[in-house]
């Protein structure tokens, strides 16, 4: 009895009304948006709409309940693809004309999240305990601002590499999926921001979001190069699938056994982030040649946008929790 209960109630679940289809379709629009924009959350986004728990409980449980777990997800994908579109194709045209005002307001939105990461460290209780929190701030500081720094020093610059399909960008650009989504998953963390620290975020806008430009497969009239886009374009996204299953299994599992541990690599994620934000392949040559207004105006929206950030936490913090 108490079984058919519960199926009952599951199946009620599922059923979504037109009006909360259009609801949690427009979160999703929100979520997309977060997640195309560096420095901005789909994780915090999540959790300030109190569908954070919902969204993990339910990709996690794909496999176990396809039919319910999908029909729940359903409107927050197709959410999410038309905001992802809509905010790359501006942020595609906004980078191409004020590269340091871009880069200023997704500055701004990654300092302006430290307090996610912050607000979850804890003193260590043994020395044991403190080592490993240092070995995961250290590490994931380094990864994340190494990555760019090593690109701007090295001059690496991964549109030639795209353009020419280089058979191992079809391995980065499933990992840049792959890591992009997975990040999503974690509060205070920027899956665009991790695309731009390996230098894939501009090359790929390029290639898929504008219809000008050498990289763009719209523009172009090479059919293989048109057909090798498609391609990419379908690795990314197997990649983006597949990381925000794993990822959502992983984080799962480490904000339960190991929470602050976590936390403290968040942390070093963000200040890595922060500084190949600045300093990358795509935007350190063009200082020199940047005018005055782009550095005003971008210094302007890194502190408007740091502390919008800052207070979308605290909204955050102060109305819902996630689950330890």
């Amino acid at each position: 009895m108490d079984e058919q209960i519960e199926k009952e109630v599951l199946t009620q679940e599922t059923k979504k009304t037109p009006l909360s289809f259009v609801i949690d379709m427009l979160k999703g629009v929100t979520l997309g948006i977060s997640a195309a924009v560096p420095g901005l959350s789909a994780g915090t986004i999540a959790v300030a709409e109190k569908c954070y728990d919902g969204l993990i409980d339910n990709i996690t449980n794909l496999k176990k309940d396809f039919k319910k777990s999908f029909l729940w997800l359903l409107p927050f994908a197709l959410g999410a693809i038309l905001g992802a579109v809509a905010a790359l194709i501006g942020i595609q045209k906004g980078y191409n004309a004020a590269p340091f005002t871009i880069t200023g307001l997704f500055g701004g939105f990654i300092i302006g999240s430290i307090p996610v990461a912050i607000s979850e460290l804890k003193k260590a209780n043994s020395s044991k305990e403190l080592t490993f929190h240092i070995l995961a701030f250290a590490l994931c500081l380094l990864i994340a601002g190494g990555l760019g720094v090593t690109t701007a020093i090295t001059k690496t610059d991964l549109s030639t590499f795209l353009l020419e399909r280089a058979w191992f960008m079809y391995i980065l650009v499933f990992i840049a999926g792959f890591l992009a989504a997975g990040a999503c998953i974690v509060p205070g963390i920027s899956g665009s921001m991790c695309m731009m620290v390996i230098g894939m975020y501009i090359p790929v806008i390029n290639t898929f979001a504008t219809r000008k430009g050498e990289l763009s497969i719209w523009a172009s009239e090479n059919t293989t190069f048109k057909v090798t886009g498609l391609i990419l374009f379908v690795i990314l996204i197997l990649g983006a699938i597949l990381g925000v299953i794993v990822a959502s299994k992983v984080m799962k599992n480490l904000l339960s056994k190991h929470r602050v541990t976590t936390f403290y690599g968040i942390l070093g994620l963000i200040l890595g982030s922060l500084v190949s934000m600045f300093i990358n392949s795509s935007i350190y040559p063009l200082y020199p040649t940047l005018p005055v207004w782009d550095y005003v105006v971008g210094s302007i929206l890194f502190v408007v946008c740091a502390f919008i950030s800052y207070f979308l936490i605290r909204f955050t913090n102060k109305n819902t929790s996630l689950k330890k």
